[in-house]
């Protein structure tokens, strides 16, 4: 814990109910107005509604499962495990209690990213007192809720929403919160709460969340690491249960055996869930990637490759991470945000699936939180005309692949093969 007062409470005025109003007009209203067409419900509903029957696998009607996908056989006729962490579907069974239909997927994913702005927005209150920094000015506020919003992958996962798409929501605004409680008054059995909820929506969170113990190792706080530990030790005991119950072992979670088609079922096959083969491929999806003419040549006259489009061509303004990391390294706030962020990658870098379909890079959400303290210690308190113009850039590039039918292959070529 911090040896200095800590207690932070942000100021509740006009801006962050502006924010949540444009947030709620563009995650739920486009799609609305734009007139989404009907799609599959998801698989967190059906488990939702497993789980309060006491049921931990689903069930399909013959002819209906291929069209769902990401499926595993649960070993009776028509029945199915799903792979994704549990408490997604947890938390949606109050609404799969009231109602035979449940709440659907895509709209419990852009509630929740409209919650994560709000809680992005109150991180800033208290990010600068950690940097040694003066208060952000209100523009800047204004401007980094506006990047996170609507500059980086939160936009098109809540466009998405499906049920990955949910997932990653909910565990950014798990990682969100503890990051606001590690920001105030930073009680690290609050923090350990929150960091374990990211855990049973995204395992791979673990490692980001490692951040917040961090500072603990360094100062030995042992006291306060055994009280951090308490919450992420029974989410992950949680987990190995779930898989126990479901697969027999503690660390299998299905995908060996999960229905894939296609190229993701043939990198299973060959490679396995997680390999060294997948690195090269990873690496060029997530940051290489560039955009690609469009085969018709029609406006935009760019597309993109739905297996990944670079970070940083996705959202210009994070090169401020690298300006962040370079000049403020000093800060220990910064150096376990980068360390953070690169265990985070490992398992990434090593995973079968680049995170298709996607625009930009939307595993990039396991880290997302960290990634942020980068950024902002790279802008400084007051943003100049440079670091505006880039977060301009960056909503416009989002809005590009959020609102026009821009796919375009990338020209086989051009990709690392496996």
């Amino acid at each position: 814990m911090d040896d200095e007062p800590s207690l932070m409470r942000p100021k509740v005025g006009l801006q962050p109910v502006i924010l949540a109003v444009v947030a709620v007009i563009v995650y739920l209203g486009l799609p609305i107005l734009g007139g989404e067409p009907p799609r599959p419900q998801g698989h967190f509903p059906k488990l939702a509604r497993a789980f309060l029957h006491g049921e931990l696998s689903v069930s399909f009607a013959p002819g209906s499962v291929s069209p769902q996908g990401e499926l595993i056989p649960a070993g009776e006729p028509g029945r199915f495990y799903c792979p994704y962490p549990p408490l997604p579907a947890v938390l949606l069974m109050p609404f799969a209690w009231i109602g035979s239909g449940g709440l659907r997927v895509e709209v419990a994913c852009r509630w929740v990213s409209t919650i994560n702005v709000l809680l992005f927005y109150f991180c800033l209150s208290g990010l600068p007192r950690k940097l040694d920094r003066p208060p952000l000015s209100g523009l800047a506020r204004w401007a980094l809720t506006v990047l996170f919003a609507f500059g980086m992958a939160t936009w098109p996962s809540a466009a998405m929403g499906g049920d990955w798409h949910l997932a990653h929501a909910l565990a950014l605004g798990a990682m969100l919160l503890a990051l606001l409680e590690f920001l105030g008054r930073n009680r690290p059995v609050v923090v350990g709460a929150f960091a374990a909820m990211a855990i049973l929506s995204r395992p791979t969170t673990a490692l980001t969340c490692l951040f917040f113990v961090f500072p603990l190792l360094g100062r030995r706080h042992l006291k306060a690491l055994r009280r951090l530990s308490i919450c992420p030790v029974i989410a992950i005991l949680l987990l190995a249960l779930y898989n126990v119950a479901r697969f027999g072992s503690p660390v299998d979670f299905g995908y060996s055996d999960m229905l894939l088609t296609g190229e993701g079922g043939r990198l299973m096959e060959t490679y396995g869930q997680f390999h060294a083969a997948f690195v090269p491929r990873n690496l060029f999806w997530y940051f290489i990637a560039p955009p690609v003419v469009r085969p018709d040549h029609a406006f935009p006259w760019l597309g993109f490759d739905p297996r990944g489009l670079s970070l940083f061509i996705a959202t210009p303004a994070l090169i401020y991470c690298f300006v962040g990391a370079w000049r403020q390294w000093r800060r220990p706030i910064v150096r376990h945000a980068a360390f953070a962020i690169g265990l985070c990658l490992v398992p990434l870098l090593l995973y079968f699936n680049t995170g298709y379909w996607q625009f930009g890079h939307r595993f990039s959400m396991d880290y997302l939180p960290m990634l942020l303290v980068l950024v902002v210690s790279g802008m400084g308190p007051r943003p100049g005309r440079a670091v505006l113009a880039l977060i301009g850039v960056s909503v416009a590039v989002q809005a590009w692949g959020v609102l026009m039918d821009s796919v375009a292959g990338m020209p086989a070529s051009w990709v690392p093969g496996v």
